[in-house]
């Protein structure tokens, strides 16, 4: 982490940094991972266990707050591009149920910090069930990275701000890589179409 980056940078304050920092972010979190030539999605943190996203029957999503937010976005998206079911649950009320989880089920995990007290808890609780767990995440090496099967760090930078912005945009960014990697492998966008996303 850059000093200046936990500076104002001649803002009035760090929220107003933060929306401004947005373009940078968002090409910070597509950097490396899509090739405009190709239309190929690559992302390294889930390439090893990328056949579970592949094969998955269910994705759900556990998150709070504007990862939450994030993850009903992304519904849209793999529903829409991918025909892929996608369940998105409140991490705090998940963790608190007795949760059906199948076998071909593949959970992803999404906070900015990666110390989410709720969605680390839910997550565990889906891997006790025996749900692969993916996690999109800010933050290297906080804990629930570690405590996933695999995942995609967005590269959003600090967010110091309250109110969520450019982690929101790179949730947004990562969901929708992983939803154009899986509609390719599927079959429902052609090469013409993923290069024209």
């Amino acid at each position: 982490m850059k000093i200046e980056e936990l500076e104002k940078g001649g803002f009035a304050h760090f929220m107003l940094k933060e929306i401004f920092e947005q373009p940078n972010s968002i090409k910070d979190s597509m950097r490396g991972r899509i090739s405009g030539k190709d239309g190929l999605v690559k992302l390294g943190g889930i390439e090893i266990l990328q056949d579970k996203l592949f094969k998955a029957e269910r994705i759900i999503i556990l998150a709070c707050g504007t990862s939450w937010h994030a993850g009903l976005e992304a519904k849209y998206f793999f529903e829409e591009i991918a025909l892929m079911p996608v369940q998105v649950e409140y991490a705090s009320e998940f963790r608190y149920r007795n949760p059906v989880i199948y076998p071909d089920d593949l959970v992803i995990a999404i906070s900015q910090s990666g110390e989410t007290a709720d969605t680390l808890a839910a997550l565990k609780l889906a891997k006790e069930k025996g749900a692969t767990v993916f996690g999109i995440c800010n933050v290297v090496g906080s804990s629930i990275p570690r405590a996933t099967d695999a995942g995609v760090y967005t590269h959003a930078g600090p967010e110091i701000g309250v109110a969520s912005t450019k982690a929101f945009t790179a949730q947004l960014v990562v969901l929708f890589l992983m939803c154009i990697l899986v509609a390719g492998k599927k079959g429902t966008l052609n090469k013409k179409e993923i290069q024209n996303y």
